[in-house]
């Protein structure tokens, strides 16, 4: 690969702009504003929003396409691919002399293209340096569109990601990004995209480490939502409105300075597109020449609605429910949002969590999971393990979690914490002489001196007993009992 995506966030933060008008759901929720009421000077636009991007009946023919190609599978016999992937579909663009759409889903990648704007994710904000560079980016940048399609149930989700080059990061261990992501939602139904101010500094260190504002975008067929293409996001299955027999479908289009690499990402050739049913120009052109014309409409940004997640109290559980996602390796992502009745289909949220409604600072050691003990011994701070029985010590509202939450990200920098179950974690005993019967323990552990310290055993185990535990490790609370190895 030649050039590489570098991706920033706004030093002073930023507030994930949730375009999309309000909706006749109105939420009982009262800590609910919008745009409108913020002083948006102090965030970065990282979000554009379109609807009824195509006239309704070329919009179903992209769904009918969309079904019909997801069901073939892998039309690039594309089965041996690295951690499991399937080959996307390359699309290269040449505005000067543009090629015919042999399908409509063509069609729709080369009418999205007319609005995409770089310009509008790059501007004077994007100022923190990846990989060492800042890097602007215009329309003429643009070679081509990545496409690929999503079917899921209606409370299935997608694990948290960034939209990269895949075959270029299992090569080189290194992130290349699109300029831009994309979604096209082509049903109404099923769980919420949840876009966050989070990206990777350099494929291996998330900034920042705890993202405290977000955007959340539930389907709404023929919307079309673009967002900056290094920002973490996923879909919430907790977050879903509908039931699970419900289907889910999306056209999803990343715009790149240059192809990704095969064979994770493929050109799609005449002779295999006519193979597969999917070459048909001149029925594309006669359905498109004759179907209604009207403009996309850029949806109102000023009057999305701002959940504003900031209750003092953070065991306000008639208020909040909390909701967990992972982030690779293994991390946990806690966030608080408002209880599902006060949500409404088809909307596009804005969210700012206060400092403790939101952590990120807790992973989930797994002895088995390679990329994370990777991890583990490529972060420089020291390590506190926290070892239990099983999840369920950890989590509800009097679980491990809502204290552990909180102290981890008063060490954020610090210590990096773990979480450790028996069936993740029991062989890692041996190395701190801890038994069954000493669970729940915690202990400290420097991976690059090897410095152990192990709580003390037989004590009620909490919040204060860690802290201890940290504290007399950086040698700021000798007066407490601990096991140093």
């Amino acid at each position: 690969m030649g050039k590489h995506v570098t991706r920033t966030i706004c030093a002073a933060g930023f507030l994930l702009v949730a375009l999309g008008p309000l909706t006749s759901g109105v939420l009982a929720f009262d800590d609910v504003t919008t745009l409108a009421d913020e002083d948006r000077s102090e965030y970065s636009s990282l979000t554009m929003g379109f609807d009824d991007v195509l006239p309704p009946d070329i919009i179903d023919k992209v769904f009918d396409e969309c079904r019909r190609i997801h069901d073939l599978g892998d039309i690039y016999a594309s089965g041996d691919l690295m951690h499991g992937k399937k080959a996307t579909n390359w699309l290269p663009l040449d505005p000067k002399s543009p090629t015919p759409p042999r399908n409509f889903v063509e069609h729709a990648v080369q009418k999205f293209y007319e609005l995409a704007v770089p310009e509008q994710f790059y501007s004077d904000d994007y100022n923190i340096p990846h990989y060492g560079e800042v890097t602007r980016y215009t329309k003429s940048d643009i070679k081509g569109g990545e496409w690929w399609i999503q079917a899921r149930s209606g409370k299935e989700g997608i694990g948290f990601h960034y939209d990269k080059d895949e075959a270029y990061a299992s090569i080189h261990m290194r992130m290349s990004f699109p300029i831009i992501s994309t979604i096209t939602y082509l049903t109404d139904v099923g769980a919420p995209t949840l876009i966050l101010n989070q990206t990777s500094l350099d494929g291996s260190t998330d900034f920042p480490e705890v993202p405290h504002e977000g955007f959340l975008s539930y389907p709404k067929k023929n919307r079309h939502v673009m967002f900056r293409g290094d920002l973490n996001h996923g879909v919430s299955k907790t977050l879903s409105l509908d039931e699970n027999s419900d289907s889910r479908v999306t056209l999803l289009i990343n715009w790149w300075v240059e192809k990704p690499m095969e064979p994770n990402c493929m050109t799609l050739s005449d002779t295999l597109a006519t193979k597969i049913d999917f070459n048909y120009p001149e029925k594309v052109a006669k359905a498109v020449n004759s179907a209604a014309t009207s403009a996309p409409t850029e949806v109102n940004s000023e009057s999305v609605p701002l959940l504003n997640i900031t209750d003092p109290k953070t065991k306000n559980t008639k208020k909040y429910s909390r909701h967990m996602e992972r982030f690779p390796p293994n991390d946990g992502f806690h966030y608080d949002m408002p209880r599902l009745k006060h949500l409404a289909r088809n909307t596009l949220y804005a969210i700012n969590w206060s400092w403790n409604h939101v952590y990120a600072s807790v992973g989930m050691l797994d002895l088995w999971n390679r990329n994370l003990m990777s991890s583990v011994f490529r972060i420089q701070e020291p390590k506190c393990f926290v070892f239990v029985h099983d999840d369920r010590e950890l989590e509800g509202p009097f679980g491990i979690n809502w204290w552990l939450q909180p102290l981890a990200k008063g060490y954020e920098g610090e210590v990096k914490f773990y979480t450790a179950t028996t069936e993740k974690a029991k062989n890692a005993w041996g190395e701190f002489g801890i038994r069954e019967s000493d669970l729940p323990i915690a202990v400290m552990h420097d991976t690059v001196s090897d410095r152990k310290l192990v709580m003390e055993r037989g004590v009620t185990f909490g919040e204060d007993k860690v802290r201890d535990l940290v504290e007399k490790f950086f040698g700021r609370n000798p007066d407490k009992k601990g096991g140093e190895l």
